[in-house]
Order: C-alpha cells, then sequence, then structure tokens
C-alpha cells in the first residue's frame, strides 16, 4: 500500500497566460485548481499526472512546461509526503487546504532551474489583475470558445441529452453576448433568461453548467436551496449567495456581477403544509428569489451587488411531478401546483427537461462519456501497466445495476467502484498484469485477475 501512497498525490494545475505590463509582454501562470491524481510515466522523457478529482477528472496533463491546453501540472506531493507533515493522519480535505490558499496567485517561470517562482510585488499584482478585468468581457466569446465546438465537446461528456445540452448553451450564450456588448442595464435585464432545469438525478443538470462555464472563464457558484431561509430569520439569507459568487470572482465584484448563480434542489422550496419552519425556508425564500431575478440592487457585509446581469439558473429533480415518467409535458401550472409562486415561475423564461436515462442510455454513458468511470480507471491502469478489458455481459450487468440504484450517471461510478474494490489492493500490490470485467460468476466475482 506505501507503493499507492508514492503514486497518488495532490498536486496544483496552473495556467499559463499573457498580459502586456508598461509595454513589455509578461507571460505568467495562475494556479487554478487544486487537485489529486497520480504521479505515471509512459516513457522516460513523458511524465504525465493523471487527474483523480474536480473537473479535468480523468485527464492526463503532462508534467512540467511543456502543456496541453496551456495547462500545466506543479508542485506534485505524493500522500507519502502530506501524510508526513500531518501526524501521519489522513485527511484529505487538510491536504487540499494547504494547496488552495495560493490559488489565483500569480507566478514566473525560471526556465534555466525549471522552477516557478510567486510574484510577491503588489505594483505588479495589481496591474495583472487591472488587465486581467479589462480582457473579461472580450475573451468572452472568442474563436476557441465557438459555440459550435463548445457543444461538440460537452456532448463527449453528456449522453443522451444532446437537445438540453443546445438549449443550456444557447441561452447562456445569449446571456454572454448581451452583457459583453454593453448594452443599458435595462435591455440586458430584458435579453437575459433565467433557467429553470429539471429532470431526475444523475442526468448532468450540473455537470453541463460546470463545463459552459470552464469555456466561458466566468465565475460561478452553485447553493444549495435548503440551507436558506427568509431574511430576517435564523439561517443564511440569500445576500449570502452573493458573497459566496464574491468570492468565487477572487473578489472582483464587476466580474462577479456577470457570473452564474445555480440555485440547487430548487424543488425542495416547494410550500410544505402546516409548518410556520416551512413558511421562512421555502415560500419565505421563494420570495427573497423574486427580486433577485428581476434584477435588484442587494446590500449585504459592505457590498453593493446588483443581479441585473447575473445569470440565474434553477435545479431540482420534481421527480413528484412527472407525467407518464416524461418531464417534457410539464407546464407552469405543474409547478405551481407543486407549491412554487407563480410570480417566481413567471420570471423563468427557459424550461429545460432532462431526459431520463435508460438501460441502454446508462451502458453508452459507460462506454463512451470522458467522466465514465471505466475511462478513468482504464487510463490509470495503462499508466501502471495494467492491461483492463471487458465483455458486453458486464457492460449490460453494471449498466443494469446502475439504473435499479435509480441516480443516473451517478450510480455507475457507484456499481463500478464496488464491483472491482476487491481486485484494487492486489493491483496495486503488483501481482497482477491485467483484469477482465465478465458478469459475476459463482464467486459473486464481476473480474478475473490474470499473474504476470
Amino acid at each position: 500500500m506505501n507503493d499507492v501512497f508514492n503514486l497518488v498525490g495532490l498536486a496544483y494545475i496552473m495556467e499559463r497566460k499573457k498580459t502586456t505590463i508598461d509595454d513589455k509582454e509578461l507571460v505568467y501562470y495562475e494556479p487554478i485548481d487544486a487537485v489529486f491524481g497520480a504521479d505515471i510515466v509512459f516513457n522516460v522523457s513523458d511524465e504525465r499526472f493523471l487527474i483523480l478529482s474536480g473537473k479535468y477528472l480523468g485527464q492526463t496533463f503532462k508534467k512540467g512546461i511543456r502543456d496541453n491546453y496551456n495547462l500545466v501540472v506543479r508542485r506534485f506531493r505524493t500522500i507519502a509526503n502530506l501524510l508526513a507533515a500531518n501526524n501521519n493522519v489522513l485527511d484529505l480535505n487538510v491536504f487540499r487546504s494547504w494547496y488552495t490558499c495560493n490559488l489565483h496567485s500569480f507566478y514566473t517561470y525560471n526556465s534555466k532551474y525549471d522552477e516557478f517562482y510567486k510574484i510577491e510585488d503588489k505594483d505588479l499584482i495589481n496591474k495583472i489583475k487591472n488587465n486581467q478585468n479589462k480582457e473579461y468581457d472580450s475573451s468572452l466569446l472568442n474563436s476557441n470558445s465557438n459555440i459550435g465546438n463548445i457543444y461538440e465537446n460537452i456532448r463527449k461528456t453528456i449522453i443522451s441529452q444532446d437537445n438540453q445540452i443546445m438549449q443550456i448553451l444557447t441561452s447562456l450564450f445569449k446571456n454572454r453576448q448581451a452583457i459583453s456588448l454593453n448594452l443599458e442595464e435595462r435591455v440586458v435585464n430584458k435579453l437575459k433568461e433565467n433557467l429553470i432545469i429539471y429532470g431526475s438525478t444523475g442526468t448532468g443538470k450540473t455537470e453541463i453548467i460546470n463545463q459552459i462555464a470552464k469555456y466561458y472563464n466566468v465565475p460561478m457558484v452553485i447553493e444549495n436551496a435548503p440551507d436558506f431561509t427568509e431574511t430576517g430569520y435564523i439561517g443564511r439569507d440569500i445576500t449570502s449567495m452573493f458573497n459566496d459568487l464574491y468570492l468565487a470572482a477572487d473578489k472582483d465584484l464587476e466580474k462577479a456581477q456577470k457570473g452564474i448563480l445555480v440555485i440547487d434542489e430548487f424543488d425542495k422550496l416547494a410550500e410544505g403544509k402546516n409548518s410556520y419552519h416551512d413558511h421562512v425556508s421555502r415560500i419565505g425564500v421563494q420570495r427573497s428569489l423574486l427580486k433577485v431575478l428581476d434584477g435588484h440592487t442587494f446590500y449585504t457585509d459592505g457590498l453593493k451587488f446588483n443581479t441585473s446581469q447575473l445569470t440565474i439558473i434553477l435545479l431540482g429533480a420534481f421527480d413528484n411531478i412527472k407525467k407518464d415518467n416524461e418531464y417534457d409535458k410539464l407546464t407552469t401550472k405543474d409547478f405551481v401546483d407543486y407549491g412554487i409562486m407563480r410570480e417566481l415561475m413567471g420570471r423563468v423564461s427557459k424550461y429545460v427537461a432532462m431526459n431520463a436515462l435508460s438501460i441502454d442510455d446508462l451502458k453508452k454513458i459507460f462506454l463512451e462519456s470522458d467522466l465514465s468511470p471505466y475511462k478513468t480507471y482504464k487510463a490509470l491502469f495503462d499508466a501502471m501497466n495494467i492491461e483492463i478489458t471487458y465483455d458486453d455481459g458486464f457492460t449490460d450487468y453494471i449498466a443494469r445495476k446502475a439504473y435499479e440504484l435509480n441516480s443516473g450517471a451517478r450510480g455507475l461510478k457507484t456499481v463500478f467502484d464496488n464491483e472491482i474494490g476487491g481486485a484494487l489492493f492486489r493491483i496495486f500490490a503488483g501481482d497482477y498484469s491485467s483484469i477482465h470485467l465478465t458478469m459475476p460468476e459463482s464467486n459473486g466475482l464481476a473480474y478475473k485477475l490474470i499473474k504476470k
């Protein structure tokens, strides 16, 4: 197991950027994520890092200054190193916190020593930040963010939701266009669409938005609706959302006000019956959201936050109001009858119903999605020179088991991890050269291991 701790660890993903300071070009690097992954070597000249967490899950990046997509993996520390620095206590949240404190700092690279140096000059830091703000709008719709290219890339990850991806992407693209063209606030407010996206868990609602936000490089926060209460009562009120978005934008208020606010589990705000607590934490929060959706200036913790240019997306399962086990037949009346205020639904201009996932859909996700647990493990095993194969019986089996969990694509990872969990220790110990995935046999195992 020590071999595993020396293989897996924590690293920065750093993005290479250019700017002009005092008429001179400056190339600098900004850490954009702290991720767990595996340090792997394909050959002597090709060191790579396999990402095992976060939005780049399953991707591999070359280590060092030679990078793909201008992303560089640096400062890798193994779990063994991190354990030694934490009194041998395995706490992944603590480990990651040691790295996240440096996110959004700026670094220069010295090729002579193959080393990154943190920029400490406050004047230079302010100039870089000012340039980033100036470039913000103009970079939103550049050729690398062509809507067609974004659509095709997201379809590689989110399976069986092509029309939904197109609808969501079109709405967000239009919002970004309206904002970036510096139109009058009242015009932007009329053009901008607030969205509600509904469908069963695990169908890709959040992941679609995550990927679009990544392409547009806009700050985004995902808030959990049941965490909030009406302003004036004990608990978090909606202004906390603006503070979270402000922090996600690295305390750039202008950028935060043009960001994306996602309110998850919105269906949990439906008015309950015969409960005072329900009233302040459900219908009360709905009332508070009316001004947010309309475009209003809020004052909170020293911030003057205007929501007129904010893209607001409501997510929910709404399991109990499906018609004929489908969502695309729902009307505004169905949501109102469910317990959502008519006034609030009237402020939502785009309804997107996610497709329910069939067994065949889950099988396709398992085999084709960039976020498939099979592809993630295959990348790891390939890096360790472990062959992994499967037969059709296994894919049918895992798709059916995941379908029975009723948790969408998430169920695939749950089932897959459970089915091969018993093999991992023996593979990591170095005793086997391949694993074949198949229908469980009499011993209950869904795999066969082949010794070296």
